[in-house]
């Protein structure tokens, strides 16, 4: 059933309007039948609170001078923005129970509820008001990307204690972004992280066609493609999107573009003679590492490197030099990038498939050096080389996870998670995880949180050390919260696996704070 709307001039006019309509049928006895005898005891109400995505709970007190309460009906209504003399009709009955999904309110800044008492018997109304702060509700926890046509994207979000630091309760809101936005995202997000533009914390998201951003205040889409740039373009859809100290990050069209969004729009693409691929490793830990970017070049069948990309370091690109073992970083043709990462040693990992034999390998680069004496950064160089020619159906893994902490890779199937530890001379495979029969994984990440490791601060216990899986059975999708134990191994300890449902499809998850 459509919503009731009320429009009017002012908060005054509207008041009025009330007034005038509840009276105009029996308008010479308006001076002698007002209601005096009924009014609404606001005592600890005279300001309602309630946080973005819960229901407003409201029984009024009545008092009743003349024991008419049984002739009364009630309407309740609340105006759509701060200010506004624009009202919908919420509900008619005595106990509201509203779910509010307005955008939070700024300071002074409240929406108003009106209850409109009836007098069946005479004709007559009583009109009491209140006004509402809307609170933010959807802080750090998990955001998932999902689904409902395949075509278009919506947003849900989780807060638990598993990944909500010093909070107790759970709290999934679904369809958040539809629900503030009374659409969905056009298109399929296949990116998203968390971070800041132009003074709002944002989700920074891309679909194959369109780059935008989401506030994490109330879930309002911000800004959407030529926002982002100082120049139009022919074309806005990242293929990857990342981020380090002081610089967002993203990859379009095999050309890099960075810039720090909190103070400036991006620009040029980076100056450099190299195609780069959707897949690279960006080291983003707080102190500065020596070099912070590196990819492996499909055409030229190397792996480059560069040591900045703030606008006052060195941003040039340069291929790996020459090494005799575990590798040739400089001469490894005819290889297909599936994976990246880097390690807290500063170690860039790269998962490569062989486009002729269709074996995949794990190739390690350390993370450079610095010369004080000629100020120049040391090159990367090869550290390790883990063949993973048996690893069982890692040709059908549709997601990996390097992680960060130990020597584990992770892959997933569409029914398992398999684990590589690759700390001995000989790699060990194993299963870790297999999912309900009829249910198939749909992507696969390790929890992190939205700023880490960017800050030089304590992070969450669970920082690191637990898996963010998506499954969907063709009609539910589901996020299950997966921890690790025995450090090395990276088994799930599957008594402790916490799963929510009422999802879509799950496209992807990130983190925000």
């Amino acid at each position: 059933m459509k919503s009731k709307i009320i429009k009017s001039g002012t908060v005054l006019f509207a008041l009025l309007f009330f007034l005038f309509v509840g009276c105009k049928n029996d308008i010479s006895t308006l001076d002698l039948n007002k209601l005096p005898e009924v009014s609404v005891d606001t005592t600890n109400q005279s300001t309602l609170s309630v946080f973005q995505f819960d229901d407003l709970v409201l029984e009024p007190k009545i008092i009743d001078k003349e024991g008419v309460e049984q002739q009364l009906s009630y309407e309740w209504f609340i105006n759509l923005e701060p200010f506004s003399a624009e009202y919908v009709s919420i509900g008619k009955e005595k106990k509201l129970t509203y779910n509010v999904r307005f955008v939070p309110t700024r300071l002074n800044y409240p929406y108003q509820i009106l209850l409109k008492i009836y007098d069946n018997k005479n004709g007559l109304e009583h009109i009491q008001d209140w006004p509402l702060i809307v609170r933010n509700a959807v802080g750090e926890g998990v955001v998932v990307l999902e689904t409902y046509d395949g075509k278009n994207t919506d947003i849900s979000h989780i807060m638990s204690p598993l990944v909500t630091p010093d909070y107790t309760d759970e709290k999934i809101r679904y369809k958040v972004y539809s629900s503030v936005n009374n659409t969905t995202l056009e298109g399929l997000v296949n990116n998203m992280v968390y971070t800041r533009f132009a003074g709002n914390n944002i989700l920074l998201g891309g679909t194959p066609t369109s780059m935008f951003s989401v506030k994490t205040l109330d879930y309002s889409l911000d800004k959407k493609d030529e926002a982002f740039f100082y120049a139009s373009q022919a074309s806005y859809g990242p293929s990857y999107i990342g981020g380090v100290v002081q610089n967002d990050v993203f990859v379009r069209d095999n050309r890099l573009y960075a810039s720090w969004l909190e103070i400036s729009k991006f620009g040029l693409p980076q100056s450099n003679t190299f195609k780069i691929p959707n897949t690279i490793a960006l080291n983003a830990r707080y102190d500065y590492p020596n070099i912070v970017l590196c990819f492996y070049s499909e055409d030229l069948g190397k792996f480059i490197y560069q040591p900045s990309l703030a606008s006052f370091g060195d941003r040039v690109m340069r291929t790996v030099p020459s090494a005799a073992s575990p590798f040739d970083p400089n001469n490894i043709a005819n290889k297909q990038n599936i994976a990246a990462g880097v390690n807290t040693n500063g170690d860039f990992i790269h998962i490569l498939k062989d486009r002729t034999t269709q074996k995949f390998g794990i190739y390690i680069l350390d993370g450079g050096g610095y010369d004080s004496d000629d100020y120049v950064v040391i090159p990367s160089k090869p550290k390790q080389f883990v063949d993973l020619s048996n690893a069982p159906e890692i040709d059908q893994a549709i997601s990996f996870v390097i992680l960060d902490n130990q020597q584990v890779l992770l892959y997933a199937t569409k029914t398992k998670i398999y684990g590589v530890v690759y700390s001995t001379s000989t790699p060990i495979f194993g299963v870790r995880y297999a999912a309900a029969s009829g249910e198939d994984i749909t992507s696969l990440s390790a929890y992190y949180q939205a700023d880490y490791p960017k800050q030089n601060r304590n992070y969450f216990a669970r920082n690191g050390k637990q898996l963010i899986l998506s499954t969907y059975n063709g009609a539910e999708g589901k996020v299950h919260i997966l921890p690790l134990i025995n450090e090395g191994v990276a088994n799930i300890d599957q008594a402790n696996i916490k799963t929510y449902g009422g999802f879509g499809k799950i496209l992807l998850t990130t983190t925000q704070l």
